[in-house]
């Protein structure tokens, strides 16, 4: 959706919308020189109007939150790309990769 689509959706103003991007809070796509809001974008708007409107987070505060759900999306694909080459390793090393995540986890009470 484009810019003013966006904004009437969420119900902000312009001067919202570019303070987020501004930001970097919101990443829309660019498109023959207009901005293309996604799903994803939608998204991240709702959390960050709950943040500042309902819970009363400062900007400080939800630039700490975005960035630590952007940190926790990274790893998570991290994550998939290790459990997926872990997959494709023979039974043996796949037995002894569980095993050590096993013992870490009883250690670090995972």
């Amino acid at each position: 959706m484009d810019d003013l689509e966006f904004r009437r959706f969420l119900k902000i103003d312009v001067r919202v919308l570019e303070v987020w991007v501004e930001q970097g809070w919101l990443l829309p796509q660019t498109r023959d020189g207009t901005r293309d809001f996604r799903d994803t974008d939608v998204a991240r708007a709702q959390l960050i109007l709950d943040l500042t409107r309902d819970m009363g987070v400062n900007d400080a505060g939800v630039d700490l939150i975005m960035d630590l759900i952007d940190q926790i999306h990274g790893l998570r694909g991290t994550l998939r790309e290790m459990l997926a080459a872990m997959e494709g390793q023979d039974e043996e090393v796949r037995r002894r990769l569980r095993g050590t995540l096993d013992e870490l986890s009883g250690i670090h009470g995972l």
